[in-house]
């Protein structure tokens, strides 16, 4: 593992609180999760609010700035799907591959469980989310894995200097907060034209966002918690990559239920049939054909 600054520290379980009622923040959707758990930790990075819940059905749950990250339940659901998906879509001889954010770990870990994949940059820019999501959670892959690297640091610097040495990726996650906290400033077009220098000629930049339907339509969290452009938006309208492709997933702890991911690559890569039979506790073959099938009012995103 290469391993920037210093290494990740485990601090003490503070003390218990009982348990009461919790509830996300509020943005401009006016929908919010309402939990009744205690509260394990919480403070102030020098980034963000970081909180861990406890429920008695749920498990541990990461919060940051307020939206809910992770939980223990029903993480795999997410994990899963944004990792097989785009990595078994695909015949892929050796893949490298770059998580932006993820700090709970659980996107390393299902990425680690390929043995084409040769590379994982990890790119956190809060220290702390990596502590407290190991200690609390324990979602994560393993960070002493030799194929794993692990930078602290922020994604926009990271990306300058990869494009001065010329880095390709062949799968981009962005695993992110919503645009409220250090995320805000990867949510631009300036960042993701880019990221996308950062793309092989085989690879291809995963996105995915909470989506909910109103009378109105559809609606984005991304857009919902900032009043801002979401990115699938913003690629469409820029088109800083010409294939777009999108599936769904149903993770409960998601605002809405239903989750879109989105694909965004150079060539039109079909990534709907799957090339290898893998079986995890949510993501199997058939999961994966389903989850190209979209409902009539999310078709539209793709045309």
């Amino acid at each position: 593992m290469v391993l920037r600054h210093q290494p990740l520290i485990l601090f003490e379980v503070v003390s218990l609180a009982k348990k009461k009622w919790w509830k996300e923040r509020v943005g401009e959707f006016g929908v919010s999760l309402l939990l009744n758990a205690q509260s394990l930790h919480r403070e102030k990075s020098k980034y963000q609010d970081i909180e861990i819940l406890k429920h008695d059905q749920f498990g541990k749950i990461l919060v940051l700035d307020g939206y809910v990250q992770a939980c223990q339940a029903d993480e795999f659901i997410y994990h899963e799907m944004a990792v097989h998906v785009p990595l078994l879509g695909y015949r892929h001889q050796k893949a490298s591959v770059l998580i932006i954010g993820g700090g709970d770990g659980g996107i390393l870990r299902e990425t680690l469980v390929h043995d084409f994949v040769e590379s994982v940059t990890m790119v956190e820019i809060d220290r702390r989310v990596i502590e407290l999501s190991n200690k609390f959670l324990g979602i994560q892959g393993n960070y002493n894995d030799p194929r794993v690297s692990l930078e602290i640091e922020d994604a926009a610097s990271f990306v300058d200097i990869a494009i001065i040495d010329k880095k390709l990726f062949d799968l981009i996650i962005l695993d992110l907060t919503e645009p409220v906290g250090p995320s805000a400033n990867l949510f631009t077009e300036q960042f993701i034209s880019l990221l996308t220098q950062l793309v092989s000629d085989k690879g291809m930049i995963l996105d995915s966002d909470s989506i909910f339907i109103s009378k109105e339509g559809s609606h984005f969290l991304q857009e919902e918690s900032n009043g801002g452009e979401n990115l699938i938006n913003l690629m469409r309208r820029k088109k800083l990559l010409p294939k777009i492709d999108m599936y769904r997933a149903n993770i409960p702890f998601f605002p809405g239920a239903d989750f879109g991911f989105f694909i965004y690559s150079h060539n039109n890569i079909c990534l709907r049939e799957p090339v290898l039979n893998f079986t995890g506790k949510h993501y199997d073959p058939e999961i994966h054909r389903a989850a190209f099938v979209l409902p009539k009012w999310q078709r539209y995103l793709l045309e």
